[in-house]
């Protein structure tokens, strides 16, 4: 179903949720810390960005801190009005224009209602910008130029599009005051839209750290290595520009993360892009070699050296001559191996198993380990020379779990791919499947996302959308609700879980109980409360009801109750009953 949608004009609800507290220091929106910042020194700051780095590393770098500031923001929204149907979509994504305008850098005017399918994974949408700060910033510094500027804000309309919708959006600038236009103009549609729509086009180019790293590959087809090397957090980037500024040095590497990060996928990258691409890369899953078998892989045997060696046979040291030596879960070696394999490092040469011929190789070691190796050490179950000799050029990568903005991208790509593999077209994910992914843990990272979006394409019907049930049939569990088959046949969400009660302040307890002493009942507290609140908001009811925390409904409920009460409303009239929403402390 196709959704005609304009920004919404609602800016009551939205300064709701921006609160200032200079007695603190903060500034919050949506629960998430703000600055107030001057936008002379932030121009400033992007002058001396544009003068050092140059106009295309300086606007890649911009975008994706706008990037980062509107999956914030989407990822906000969406939780708060719980949008897992189409139509919460269609309302999350009309309140991003005005939260933009509410921060101060553009002001938005529809050239027409944006369109949305979320059931199909569609989206197009058509805005002039007036008064874009970072325009009148790019102009008063650089003068007119030929390329639009409005960089910070266009990565903003990015990020927040993808999180509400769970679809990777762009947003394409093609006018701009910066190139002599009166006002600005962005066009939006979703990444596949582009690329299917202008096959030299790549919208995505400011999600990549560095040259290695490639935008969604709609095609399913991938550089051999780099599958789902894909990302826009900067977690993701950081490691991206840790790989590339070793890559041209033969240094050691120590890729450290979680399983499933994609530790081998950096080393891949990362021989990619080193002096040494056009040699062997030898990957050695140490976890996988039985520890009498470990110095045979690793060096080769000569014929004869044991029963059953009928042959020579090179080991991975010598296949990786010229080239890189990738020793993934390094830490699962046995003491013994170890030691072995901290002479061939230190020396670079090597004897076959039982041969006398000492052999000599050029390669690049890059290690993985999904354990401290230092507390391996301090443990005693891995050798500490060992360690020093792996440990010269270290890599965190970050848990899928604290890089949600990759989450949409790699979905992106992963759904490409296996819909290529297995022969079958999809219109992508529901809503509800969307949330639901960015709701779960991701124990399995980036390994596990990817089994999760290939089996959603096998269970889901050809022609139509993955649901929750198709991604989360293994018994995963998730953090938040989702929406579950009920016994009819139809999706129904199981009831929340109970908000765990939260600390009580002693300050709090003390007023509780000057209160009790003081008042006489539960009712004239309550009426304390609401006079107060009512007080504070001059009248309005509804900021009243929103400060209390309580609905609309039950505030009217409670009004209500106090005037028939004052009226002296006859004893065989009816009390009157309170609304459904009669759930919070007030009512009790």
């Amino acid at each position: 179903m196709i959704r005609a949608i304009t920004p919404s004009d609602d800016t009551r609800a939205l300064a709701a949720h921006l609160h200032f507290a200079p007695e603190s220091g903060h500034i919050r929106l949506f629960d998430q810390r703000m600055l107030l910042m001057h936008a002379d020194a932030l121009a400033g700051l992007r002058r001396e960005l544009v003068a050092r780095l140059g106009l295309a590393q300086a606007r890649e770098l911009l975008m994706r801190m706008g990037w980062q500031q509107g999956f914030e923001d989407g990822q906000r929204v969406r939780q708060r009005m719980d949008a897992r149907t189409p139509q919460a979509v269609a309302q999350a994504l009309a309140m991003g224009p005005r939260l933009r305008e509410i921060e101060g850098f553009v002001r938005h005017q529809p050239v027409e209602a944006m369109q949305l399918d979320v059931e199909h994974g569609r989206f197009w949408g058509d805005f002039l910008w007036h008064d874009s700060w970072e325009a009148q910033a790019h102009l008063a510094h650089c003068g007119p130029g030929s390329e639009p500027a409005c960089w910070t804000v266009t990565g903003y309309a990015d990020g927040y599009s993808t999180a509400v919708t769970g679809v990777p959006i762009h947003w394409r600038e093609v006018e701009c005051v910066a190139t002599g236009h009166a006002c600005c103009r962005v066009e939006g549609r979703t990444l596949a839209d582009w690329q299917a729509h202008d096959a030299e086009a790549d919208p995505g180019a400011y999600l990549r750290a560095d040259s290695f790293v490639s935008a969604p590959d709609t095609t399913g087809a991938a550089a051999p290595g780099l599958a789902g090397f894909v990302g826009a957090s900067a977690g993701f980037n950081a490691v991206a520009h840790l790989v590339r500024k070793v890559a041209p040095t033969d240094s050691t590497v120590l890729f450290r993360g979680e399983s499933g990060v994609g530790k081998e996928c950096f080393a891949r990258a990362l021989h990619g892009v080193s002096p040494r691409a056009a040699g062997p890369f030898i990957a050695v899953n140490c976890a996988a070699i039985p520890p009498d078998l470990v110095e045979a892989e690793l060096f080769g045997v000569e014929r004869g050296a044991y029963t059953g060696a009928e042959r020579s046979r090179p080991g991975r040291f010598e296949r990786a001559h010229g080239g890189t030596l990738f020793l993934d879960e390094v830490s699962s070696l046995a003491l013994a191996a170890q030691g072995k394999l901290l002479r061939a490092l230190q020396e670079r040469e090597f004897e076959r198993v039982g041969g006398t011929e000492l052999r000599r190789v050029d390669v690049r070691i890059v290690a993985a380990a999904n354990v401290d190796l230092r507390e391996e050490v301090a443990a005693g179950r891995f050798r500490r020379d060992l360690f020093y000799r792996l440990n010269v050029f270290p890599i965190e990568i970050p848990p899928l779990r604290q890089r949600p903005e990759d989450i949409a991208l790699l979905v992106a790509h992963f759904l490409a791919r296996s819909s290529r593999r297995f022969g079958k077209t999809l219109q992508g994910l529901s809503p509800q499947a969307a949330g639901a992914l960015h709701d779960y843990d991701w124990p399995g990272n980036v390994r596990e996302l990817e089994n999760m979006i290939e089996r959603g394409v096998i269970l889901a019907d050809e022609g139509g959308v993955i649901e929750v049930q198709h991604l989360f049939a293994g018994g995963e569990r998730l953090r938040g609700r989702i929406w579950r088959l009920g016994r009819g046949g139809a999706l129904e969400q199981p009831p929340a879980p109970g908000p765990a009660e939260p600390p009580v302040d002693p300050r709090a307890r003390r007023l509780v109980d000057q209160l009790l002493e003081t008042l006489p009942s539960f009712d004239a507290i309550e009426q304390l409360l609401i006079d107060r609140a009512l007080q504070r908001c001059e009248g309005n009811v509804s900021a009243a009801a929103r400060l209390l925390q309580v609905g609309r409904g039950q505030m009217d409920y409670r009004l209500k109750k106090r005037a028939d009460a004052a009226g002296a409303a006859p004893a065989s009239a009816p009390a009157p009953q309170p609304p459904e929403d009669a759930s919070s402390p007030l009512s009790r």
